[in-house]
């Protein structure tokens, strides 16, 4: 059974809980954009998970099946530039960074369940999510050159690639799943109507694992991600020595010794 539904309102977001997993759904008709008050909402979530000790695992999806996120809300943006200046006109930018960073950070895994088209700061959820899965009829683009401005590229490089990202980042043409998929990006892709209980089943298993034992690993993969091979493996060490003196850990050690 699902606890009740909390409704970011004016920011698109929907969180449901289901056990011990949270299904973060982006719900603004009808690409599910992105405006400043979902990014903020997103960041406000993401990082809240890190105070929820009945979470071990979050999927983050799209309302409908036209698109999980269509980039950044165009009429949105048009309204912030013809504001007069704010608090943050040195950073501008600044929600959407917090926003992708919350999801990264965040202290348990993610799941990215990609049910439809993934475009511009949507493929950028997709890359800082843990695990991404995706629709075979997902398609993926960043199409930010051809409304004037840049970004995404980077997240690109990081689930695909640096030759196919740049061809998709200067020619904003659609990907298909399968080609994300054949290029790394995705874990899996399935047919639309099996797609959320493909993400589900990956979250109970994720689940039921110690919760400690796994908001550990997702901070240990987060220390190592980008260091060197010798360095990484001696920050898992650390982290294993810390978990090791965990009460169920010492209690799993030594009941496999037997």
């Amino acid at each position: 059974m699902a606890s009740a539904t909390q409704d970011a309102n004016s920011a698109g977001l929907r969180v449901v809980q289901h056990g011990r997993i949270a299904e973060v759904v982006i719900d603004r008709p009808p690409v599910n954009a992105l405006a400043r008050a979902t990014y903020r909402e997103l960041t406000t979530v993401f990082d809240g998970f890190r105070h929820r000790d009945d979470i071990s695992a979050v999927i983050l999806t799209g309302a409908g099946d036209r698109a999980f996120c269509g980039g950044r809300d165009i009429k949105d943006l048009q309204v912030e530039r013809s504001q007069p200046p704010t608090v943050d006109v040195g950073d501008p930018l600044r929600l959407a960074r917090e926003a992708f960073w919350s999801v990264r950070r965040c202290a348990v895994p993610v799941i990215c369940a990609v049910n439809g088209a993934a475009v511009g700061a949507g493929m950028a959820l997709v890359a800082v999510s843990d695990i991404a899965l995706a629709s075979d009829t997902a398609t993926f683009a960043l199409t930010e050159i051809d409304v004037g401005v840049l970004g995404g590229a980077s997240f690109a490089q990081w689930m695909i690639g640096p030759a196919k990202a740049r061809r998709m980042f200067y020619t904003a043409e659609r990907v298909t799943a399968s080609e994300i998929y054949r290029r790394g990006g995705l874990e899996s892709i399935c047919s639309p109507g099996d797609l959320m209980a493909e993400a589900r089943s990956l979250a109970e298993t994720i689940a039921s694992k110690d919760p400690t034992a796994i908001r550990m690993a997702k901070a240990s993969m987060l220390r190592t991600d980008s260091l060197p091979l010798e360095a990484a493996y001696q920050t898992e060490q650390d982290y294993t020595q810390h978990l090791s003196a965990h009460g169920a850990s010492a209690q799993l050690i030594a009941g496999f010794g037997r």
